[in-house]
């Protein structure tokens, strides 16, 4: 690739870059999305930002759970923010979800089904062993968009990943129908805007025929914004040489180095119309697929902490849930 084919590519990212952020200029949030395969295994990181905490608190939702929408037929564990609002999850059967903003969605009109846009993370993981069973259930229901308190009470607009390990998929939804538009997700990387198809045509820029040659000059590798993050998640995906990572302890620190890339401590970035408070990202988690491993760490906490589900018993547990902020001081190493 030559610096005329570069520069090309570069004008043609910047002005889809300009077009897109005009679109989503009225959203509040900042997330990122990443998979990769590994020795076998299939490895998901996240970020979520929000000038906030969005009163996260790490969840147990067990077998036979009642929610609004129906009874939980599979246990798992993830990030609730408001009464049955998940952003995050990994169920008893290796299937995992995450919900980001897209500003650019168009559900049924609110109050018109029972099934809310805030719903999904957690009825796919109730209900589906795997991302075919999630893309069949979700193809039979209709979602209306709601407002929620926990985002100061605007509408949420979103859009879905969901990955079994086997299967990776993009769920929007576009036509006010209230029924999904479903992707194969091939890129392994999203954010929170603008839509997949715009992600895959920016994706599509970066990567010429399978080979890429990234520089300073193709992405910004200080830009924030969706693009940004999405192009830096990119080349991340493209060029990591996955021979340095032996074991499935090297992936997931792997997928911790690409969260740590896109990162937004306080102050990095401010969008005044949601909240004078700055942006910054509140937390972050990682998926260890086969393993049925979840991650988390806090921007008040840096330790990771881990959920090995396989240790929980979905059918005689609990339903729990607690903040996963302030969790205490970082312990003290220990010479002896």
């Amino acid at each position: 690739m030559n610096n005329s084919i570069i520069s090309k590519k570069s004008l043609a990212i910047a002005a889809l870059a300009a077009t897109s952020m005009f679109a989503i200029s009225d959203i509040a949030q900042a997330c990122s999305n990443f998979n990769f395969n590994a020795n076998g295994n299939t490895f998901v990181g996240r970020t979520m930002e929000w000038p906030g905490e969005l009163n996260a608190q790490v969840a147990l939702v067990p077998q036979q759970h009642q929610f609004s929408y129906g009874t939980s037929k599979y246990g798992f564990v993830g990030i609730m923010h408001q009464d049955e609002l998940f952003s995050s999850g990994l169920n008893e059967h290796g299937l995992n979800g995450e919900a980001l903003v897209l500003g650019e969605s168009q559900f049924a009109p609110e109050g018109q089904e029972q099934l809310k846009s805030g719903d999904l993370v957690g009825f796919v993981l109730s209900n589906a062993k795997n991302v075919d069973e999630a893309e069949a259930l979700l193809k039979q229901h209709k979602v209306s968009i709601a407002a929620y308190d926990v985002v100061d009470g605007l509408h949420l607009a979103t859009h879905f990943a969901f990955n079994d390990g086997k299967r990776a998929i993009v769920v929007e939804y576009q036509d006010g129908s209230g029924y999904p538009t479903i992707f194969e997700n091939k890129l392994g990387v999203m954010t929170n805007d603008p839509s997949y198809q715009t992600q895959q045509s920016l994706a599509a820029m970066l990567v010429d025929g399978g080979k890429t040659q990234f520089s300073e000059e193709t992405f910004a590798a200080f830009d924030m914004s969706p693009i940004g993050r999405f192009q830096k998640l990119t080349a991340l995906h493209q060029t990591q040489d996955l021979q340095l990572v032996k074991s499935d302890f090297d992936a997931v620190n792997r997928a911790w180095n690409m969260i740590n890339s896109v990162d937004i401590p306080q102050g990095a970035l401010y969008w005044r119309f949601a909240s004078d408070l700055p942006q910054f990202t509140s937390f972050a988690n990682v998926v260890d697929i086969n393993n049925k491993d979840y991650y988390f760490r806090t921007y008040d906490n840096m330790d990771v902490r881990k959920i090995d589900l396989n240790s929980i018993n979905f059918k005689q547990a609990k339903f729990i849930s607690k903040s996963i902020f302030k969790t205490g001081d970082y312990q003290e190493y220990s010479f002896k």
